[in-house]
């Protein structure tokens, strides 16, 4: 009786140590992915690792933003020499400049911001994720997240953590 208490003991310790292992891992992955995340969207890393590529996009970028040039096609006028002939120009329309409103100048802002406002809600995130992390580990949970078992014996077998969400503000 002895030895099959002893032999479950140790069937329950080993599993326990392989779910501290698999815990710990997963831990690592989540870290690698959190930081593979950031160097993906950071673009300095991305011009660093592909110049080329990112000149290219650059000038092709700068193409589609600048407008182009509107030609005006030269007036042809025929002069005669006399002078009973010559009668005073007629004052021709200037072509006015096009305004720009206010919701075009709204707009450019706006698409301006936006993707900073994006990259600051990512990063937020991914502190959030971090914390959260470093609040609830993966890896083994010791301290205090035991509770005995069904059948009364008194061993001790560990509970997944609760997740609190704390409100923000």
């Amino acid at each position: 009786m002895a030895t099959a208490n002893s032999n479950t003991s140790a069937e329950i310790s080993d599993i326990q140590r392989r779910m501290a292992q698999i815990r710990h891992e997963m831990h690592q992955e989540v870290q690698g992915a959190v930081k593979g995340a950031q160097s993906l969207t950071d673009w300095r890393s991305l011009v660093r690792n592909h110049p080329w590529l990112s000149l290219g996009v650059a000038a092709a970028a700068g193409y589609l933003i600048v407008p182009e040039r509107r030609w005006e096609t030269p007036a042809v006028v025929a002069v005669d020499t006399t002078p009973e002939q010559v009668a005073p120009a007629a004052p021709r329309d200037q072509p006015s400049q096009p305004v720009r409103s206010r919701w075009s100048t709204m707009g450019t802002v706006f698409s301006l911001l936006v993707p900073v406002a994006l990259r600051a809600a990512q990063n937020f995130a991914l502190q959030r994720l971090e914390q959260w992390l470093k609040v609830h580990p993966l890896h083994p949970a010791g301290k205090g997240h035991e509770r005995k078992s069904e059948s009364g014996a008194g061993q001790a077998v560990p509970m997944s953590p609760t997740v609190k969400f704390r409100d923000p503000r």
